[in-house]
């Protein structure tokens, strides 16, 4: 790449950052962010960490956070924010920018220059960049094991004189052979689901070298044993300490494995997630809620068939690969019954790829300067459409269902339950060691979890136990508990909360508490 499209880049780097970060508390915690945040929670108190195979994903999303915890001058899980525990995600997806320096000769420095713009304002890239869930870093590493393997296929092919067409990087392939098993080592511990990016990865490799030139890939593979080895053991080694929880925990290693097994039931269909195959296009491509205002990512889409058609006509490998790739990864996550949104972030990187190159191809389709002006201007104006969504999405729509990101979101009005929980604990003789009761079918009371973590003495029931009370019960209004009246009037119902869309949790207050709090409260306004 020329220094002014090196430079672009990194401007858009630094664009991307300036994006995600405002208002990072503007939405309380989805249930899966605070999941993560109380296991992140415990590692930085303790010091230790246990992989769960069953219900939880991989290490490496706490471990990333960890530094940002250190730094947040909070004594204490008690005190740390929800903007603190989102750092990570939105550092990793605004730096996917520089990452595509790597692509660089491959795909051509305009179509990595249209391709971090996207990065930089895509609605869907941009929102989930600022979710505390493992998504955005394993795209980050996906893309990091892509580029490292492009480069090292490169620095077996190229002569030391062609390095400078080759983007500038000159370093040897074992450095490149290291870099990729370090990005494919920390796509396994983000998260499980990373086997089918691997699966699209291999079905993508065959399929090129079955379109240019089967002889020479396979001699580069077959005459560098050395360097497979030291790719795949720095993979091992990644797997080992992560996994281990840096030799603490060695059953993680087998639990790494056994994951698959609640996974694979939950992928065929063992879950509330079940969704129509055309559910991550539908989000991308055209979402219009009753009184909602209209989304599409259709400029994306459109330069990605275009880049796809390009890659058809140019003998270019790494283009093949890409649009191979995410072909493959597209039709698998489509494929699945199980689905989440942020999900689809796995195959839209390569559809953003390739509309960067469908992006350039257009601007480049034309020799008139004054067309391609046109042309670019033209595609600049979408782009500024793409980022008024994008502000839209994550800072007016926040947990607003007709947000197409929007998922299972926890409403806003749980941070009034919280903080009357807490203000009860205040004027309570026990404080925080008040004895607090949450009752829900299933366990579905995330993320309250992480929000009454203040709380010393709390129990969690999935049904009404023989004795429900306490000072303070927050019920699921779907057990139809009723406490106030099977209490003679003892205890109160002081308020009823939507924790999520549709689902009411109900507060029961013993009633010489519940006097306590509403005398101290201030007198209302005139």
């Amino acid at each position: 790449m020329n220094r002014w499209s090196a430079l672009a880049v990194i401007l858009l780097f630094a664009g991307a950052l300036a994006f995600r970060f405002p208002r990072l508390d503007a939405r309380p915690l989805h249930n899966d962010e605070a999941v993560n945040a109380v296991k992140v929670a415990e590692l930085w108190e303790s010091g230790h960490y246990r992989y769960d195979p069953d219900e939880y994903h991989g290490p490496s999303l706490h471990y990333a956070t960890l530094p940002f915890l250190s730094l947040s001058g909070a004594a204490s899980p008690n005190e740390l924010k929800e903007w603190v525990l989102r750092l990570a995600p939105v550092l990793f997806g605004a730096a996917l920018p520089l990452v595509l320096f790597l692509f660089a000769d491959g795909l051509g420095r305009h179509a990595i220059v249209w391709s971090s713009l996207f990065i930089a304002i895509s609605p869907a890239m941009v929102f989930y960049s600022r979710y505390f869930i493992h998504e955005m870093l394993l795209v980050f590493f996906t893309t990091l094991t892509i580029g490292s393997a492009w480069r090292y296929v490169q620095s077996r092919s190229i002569d030391s004189k062609d390095v400078a067409r080759a983007g500038g990087m000159s370093y040897t392939s074992p450095f490149w052979a290291i870099a990729a098993g370090l990005g494919l080592g920390l796509m396994f511990a983000t998260k499980e689901t990373f086997v089918l990016s691997i699966a699209a990865m291999g079905i993508a490799a065959l399929g090129t070298a079955a379109l240019t030139s089967p002889r020479k890939i396979r001699g580069i593979v077959a005459s560098n044993a050395r360097d497979l080895a030291l790719g795949f053991g720095t993979t091992f080694l990644v797997w080992l300490l992560f996994f281990s929880s840096f030799f603490t925990n060695f059953h993680g290693l087998l639990d790494s494995f056994l994951t698959y097994m609640p996974w694979l039931k939950r992928a065929g269909g063992d879950s509330p997630h079940i969704h129509p195959w055309y559910f991550y296009l539908q989000r991308l491509a055209w979402f219009h809620p009753v009184k909602g205002p209209y989304w599409s990512e259709g400029l994306v889409l459109l330069l990605a068939v275009i880049g796809v058609i390009v890659s058809i006509r140019r003998k270019n490998p790494l283009l093949r690969f890409v649009a191979l790739y995410t072909f493959v990864l597209t039709a698998i996550y489509s494929a699945i019954s199980y689905k989440t949104p942020w999900c689809l972030l796995n195959f839209y990187i390569g559809m953003i790829l390739l509309a960067g190159v469908g992006a350039a191809a257009c601007v480049e389709f034309v020799r008139s300067r004054p067309i391609r002006f046109t042309i670019a201007a033209l595609l600049l104006a979408g782009s500024a459409q793409l980022a008024a969504q994008s502000w839209r999405a994550s800072y007016q729509y926040t947990s607003d269902r007709r947000n197409p990101y929007v998922y299972a979101q926890t409403v806003p009005d749980i941070l009034n339950l919280v903080d009357r929980a807490e203000g009860l604990a205040r004027v309570s003789l026990d404080g925080f060691e008040t004895i607090v009761k949450v009752i829900a079918p299933e366990d579905d009371y995330w993320p309250l979890p992480w929000y009454l973590r203040r709380f010393e003495h709390i129990g969690w029931y999935d049904k009404l136990p023989a004795d429900p009370f306490a000072p303070i019960i927050i019920v699921s209004s779907k057990l139809d508990a009723r406490l106030d009246d099977a209490s003679e009037r003892k205890w109160l119902m002081a308020g009823l909360t939507e924790l999520r869309p549709g689902q009411f949790f109900e507060l029961y207050v013993e009633l010489q508490l519940w006097t306590k709090y509403v005398e101290g409260l201030p007198p209302a306004p005139e």
